[in-house]
């Protein structure tokens, strides 16, 4: 098991900076999906919705869950602007 210590994180974004972790049900509500919908793309479909797992539990840092939906949207207008839309 490697301690905390020596894993590298970003120098401007903390792992954990203090912030509450969401539930599947809270990323759920603020995506429009359902919690199941979450905890498949938490764990093994694609688009992968970045996760802290807890054991059993699954928890969700709102950061990555920006970070998500930009890159979802991203994607979604380069491929117009390939079509030509």
């Amino acid at each position: 098991m490697t301690p905390l210590s020596s894993v590298h994180h970003s120098e401007s974004q903390p792992p954990f900076s203090g912030q509450r972790l969401l539930t599947a049900q809270d990323v759920a509500e603020r995506l429009g999906v359902s919690e199941r919908w979450v905890r498949d793309h938490a764990t093994r479909r694609s688009p992968r919705i970045p996760v802290v797992k807890l054991g059993p539990l699954l928890r969700f840092r709102a950061e990555d869950i920006e970070d998500f939906l930009h890159c979802q949207l991203v994607a979604t207008s380069s491929k117009k602007a390939l079509d030509g839309v």
